[in-house]
């Protein structure tokens, strides 16, 4: 049973929440996005092949750490709301979330990508998987350091 006071505190902590992550969010989104766009760089300086397959680019790169961190802002806001431990509770959701993301790359890698793209090289699939894990390595501490601070 939830006292007068706990049930007046969380609508306003989870008002707190919404403001941070108002900002938070663009902010991890922006961190991720040039943090990959130069991994993709420096990958394609030394391996040519993984800038020159059609599967990645600059675009793709940027649609993509929007929408995927967009569906964590939205994760983590639910996580918040609701959870008595919301850092763990998002960290483990996350760490799911990543080991989930990387079967994309991976299995592009042995041929199973978009139709009528060739499959990408040893490179470019270890360069597209490191791009998932700098995403989450930046977002989830932002996540939990700013926003729940």
């Amino acid at each position: 049973m939830t006292t007068k006071i706990e049930a007046i505190q969380k609508p306003q902590q989870a008002k707190s929440t919404v403001r941070k992550l108002a900002w938070v969010s663009p902010l991890a989104m922006l961190a991720a996005i040039i943090a990959n766009l130069g991994l993709y760089a420096a990958a394609g300086a030394v391996y040519p092949e993984v800038t020159a397959w059609q599967g990645a680019g600059v675009g793709q790169i940027v649609g993509a750490n929007i929408v995927y961190l967009l569906i964590g802002t939205f994760v983590f806001a639910l996580v918040a709301r609701f959870s008595a431990k919301p850092a763990r509770h998002y960290l483990i959701l996350a760490t799911i979330g990543l080991l989930l993301s990387l079967v994309l790359p991976i299995s592009a890698g042995f041929g199973y990508g978009a139709p009528g793209t060739i499959a990408p090289g040893m490179a470019t699939v270890v360069t597209l998987s490191l791009m998932h894990v700098i995403s989450y390595a930046i977002s989830v501490p932002l996540f939990n350091r700013l926003v729940l601070a």
